[in-house]
């Protein structure tokens, strides 16, 4: 099975990622996903923005990892 992971910055569509999920591979079961938004505001002051930091290296591995055992439990 060909698998794609990515981590961008830039922006992408989820819908658009979802239906090319699907149209690649119509026999999928499901997609889980989450959709996170930042609040305007936390305990009364107001939030500007959100910094998400990660070590590529230290992602990628666990990604990895992820996949690995994800492929030895099911018929990915």
């Amino acid at each position: 099975m060909n698998m794609t992971i990515r981590v961008q910055a830039a922006a992408f569509d989820p819908g658009t990622e979802v239906n090319a999920l699907h149209a690649a591979n119509l026999g999928i079961g499901a997609v889980v996903s989450f959709v996170g938004y930042v609040r305007d505001f936390n305990e009364g002051r107001e939030v500007s923005g959100m910094f998400l930091e990660h070590y590529p290296g230290m992602t990628e591995k666990a990604l990895a990892k992820i996949v690995t055992e994800a492929e030895q439990r099911w018929p990915l």
